[in-house]
């Protein structure tokens, strides 16, 4: 019996945590400043049926190779954290259904800063709701904190980042499933935001045919190769030999940007 209780109090969670994660619209969900950039908004909506209060504030983060991060006390995070440069208002929001917010953020620069990027990541703390009926029918209290956060950084004195394909290879994940295993490599001072495509053309065909794609995919400076997997587009398939293209190109601040283009030979199993 205890174990049924637990299964569905699990299975409750899940689906509680599915809907509280699409109620909360954040945007812009990356804010960079440059040298002249002072202030900045980011706009909060409630895209859920019940009204929510989310307490702001700052983590630090560092990125992984093989992405997502690994969080970091701030004594570990170094001279390239930002938080303590930055101001917000407000530093708690209450949000009925619907109802919209605006987050200002505001850079203070100190003198003699070195060049370089600095990061830190704005945290939106979702606070328990007051809900007595919640967990009746399973005795358990599903009044869970959950957390969004977004990277916010300042760039001083940065030039492009450099980024090459370093390797592409056609596989299987863990789960069977075809992809893509791309390596990138990095250099350079700053983070790198694109989209990485990848196109395949069979032997003896002159067509290109786009077969799996990463948007807004972000390569930070503590990162120098970074190891992503691209699953194949529904529809698509890469079988016998021929030749796969992978492209990262920018976004956002660097959208007129070609990071790396490369060319494989290819043969699928």
């Amino acid at each position: 019996m205890k174990k049924y209780i637990f299964c569905i109090a699990v299975m409750a969670m899940s689906v509680f945590s599915q809907v509280v994660n699409a109620s909360l619209m954040i945007s812009p969900t990356r804010v960079v400043f440059d040298e002249r950039q002072r202030t900045a908004k980011v706009f909060l909506i409630n895209n859920g049926s019940e009204a929510k209060t989310y307490r702001l504030g700052w983590k630090e983060k560092r990125a992984l190779a093989k992405g997502g991060y690994q969080d970091l006390a701030p004594e570990q995070a170094g001279p390239w954290k930002l938080s303590e440069l930055m101001r917000m208002t407000p530093r708690q929001v209450y949000l009925a259904p619907g109802e919209r917010q605006v987050v200002k953020l505001a850079l203070r620069r100190k003198q003699g800063m070195r060049d370089g990027e600095y990061r830190s990541h704005l945290l939106f703390q979702a606070l328990p709701t007051e809900n007595p009926d919640q967990s009746v029918a399973i005795g358990i209290s599903l009044n869970m904190i959950l957390s969004y956060s977004i990277p916010v950084m300042y760039r001083k004195g940065v030039d492009v980042p450099q980024v090459t394909v370093s390797s592409a290879q056609y596989t299987s994940n863990i789960h069977g499933k075809p992809v893509i295993a791309v390596k990138l490599k990095r250099s350079g001072a700053a983070s790198a935001l694109g989209k990485l495509t990848a196109h395949w053309q069979p032997n003896g065909k002159k067509e290109w045919t786009k077969v799996a794609i990463a948007n807004n995919y972000a390569i930070y400076p503590e990162v120098d190769e970074a190891s992503v997997e691209l699953n194949i587009l529904q529809g698509q398939a890469i079988r016998g030999s021929g030749q796969l293209k992978l492209m990262y190109t920018g976004q956002e601040e660097y959208r007129d940007t070609v990071f790396s283009q490369r060319i494989f030979n290819v043969i699928a199993q």
